[in-house]
């Protein structure tokens, strides 16, 4: 059969890439129920200023898809590791104070992705060359 006569090979769709605009409607179901178990959460939140609780509420739910972001990006690329970073003061809490640090291999970014951020976590995930 001559090359141009071949018939295709049905391919399986490529899994599609994720946006921005996903992460933030997983970010906001995540958000709507952590708001649930806690009606006082604006109240507790450790970043205090002229912030409206619809502003923190927004704040909240962009640091959770960048967070998730992070993470999908990573594993898309193999990038060898990432780390937990918190802010290093004292309005880090226990929990965060515990992962400060810790590097997460490309093998436990399901782990990690499954980490549920609490209200007002400010810590950041660093990526790790080597």
């Amino acid at each position: 059969m001559l090359f141009w006569k071949k018939e295709k090979k049905e391919e399986k769709p490529a899994a599609a890439n994720k946006t921005f605009l996903d992460f933030l409607k997983d970010a906001r179901t995540e958000m709507e129920g952590l708001m649930a178990q806690d009606k006082d959460w604006f109240y507790h939140l450790p970043y205090k200023g002229a912030m409206s609780k619809e502003t923190a509420k927004d704040l909240e739910i962009e640091k959770r898809a960048i967070w998730r972001r992070v993470i999908y990006d990573a594993r898309r690329t193999k990038l060898p590791g990432l780390r937990w970073e918190t802010r290093g003061d004292e309005l880090v809490c226990p929990d965060c104070q515990k992962m400060d640090g810790r590097i997460f291999l490309l093998e436990e970014y399901d782990t990690l992705n499954q980490t549920v951020m609490h209200l007002g976590c400010r810590c950041n995930l660093v990526s790790v060359r080597e």
